[in-house]
């Protein structure tokens, strides 16, 4: 197989991603179709396109992670358990962060040559 033939190949998902991208998307589609809104409308409040609402409502894995949660913020879907509770957790995991190393480094075996 040749770069191009790697490259051009689309990733295998797990069943919990897809599942969690048809949740979110279900969602979105529910709550805007309750309010009466439609998809340009909110497409328009996201700052994206049509078609991208079309996907992001289609659990589709290739839309912009950004537009996404930001169609469920227009539409006041809590994610993550709500605002004050995702910013506990940054803040808890940045915590950690900070007692990680920067950058993680493969420590090339020793070979002992020396016969």
């Amino acid at each position: 197989m040749d770069n191009a033939d790697k490259s051009s190949k689309q990733p295998s998902y797990s069943r919990g991603t897809r599942h969690g991208l048809k949740l979110l998307g279900s969602e979105i589609r529910r709550i805007r179709s309750k309010r009466k809104m439609t998809q340009n409308e909110l497409a328009s409040r996201v700052g994206c396109s049509r078609d991208s609402i079309i996907a992001i409502e289609a659990g589709k894995p290739t839309v912009a992670i950004g537009a996404a949660f930001e169609a469920a913020s227009v539409l006041g879907i809590e994610l993550f358990g709500g605002r004050d509770r995702v910013v506990r957790e940054i803040e808890r995991v940045q915590s950690e962060l900070n007692l990680l190393p920067d950058r993680i480094r493969v420590k090339k075996p020793e070979f002992d040559d020396d016969f």
